[in-house]
């Protein structure tokens, strides 16, 4: 029986507010994650205590090869998580929806500002946020 890929999205926050999101093979470090498949492990860590992800749920065109909502029954569309923890078991999650490079989920990073989701920015030539499992676009 295949042993579950184990994926970690790593959110660094530099000190204008500005995100970048890289993705990080666990179960197998160095090769590219690019599909994920039912029962795999998916994780989000931060270098800022703040951070918060959600996943977007399109209710228009979706972009280029990419899937409306999230990998996860536990995490729902619009449902702000909180990465601060940094710890992998804390923000583990179980895909239920397999993914790959050509149909794959965009999360946005932010923060939480009086109770509503603020986005991070990104530095110049980086689309915000991450997708489940990659590439970043």
């Amino acid at each position: 029986m295949p042993v579950p890929v184990h994926l970690n999205h790593h959110i660094s926050v530099d000190s204008n507010g500005k995100a970048t999101v890289t993705n990080q093979g666990i179960s197998s470090p160095g090769v590219p994650i690019t599909q994920l498949q039912n029962g795999d492990k998916v994780t989000f860590t931060s270098d800022d205590p703040t951070t918060v992800i959600r996943y977007k749920q399109f209710s228009s065109a979706l972009p280029l090869k990419t899937q409306s909502g999230t990998p996860f029954a536990a995490l729902p569309p619009g449902t702000p998580h909180n990465v601060a923890t940094g710890v992998m078991a804390a923000t583990q999650f179980t895909v239920t929806q397999p993914c790959d490079f050509s149909s794959h989920f965009i999360f946005e990073c932010g923060r939480m500002i009086n109770n509503v989701f603020s986005e991070w920015g990104a530095p110049t030539g980086v689309t915000p946020g991450g997708a489940t499992p990659g590439p970043n676009d």
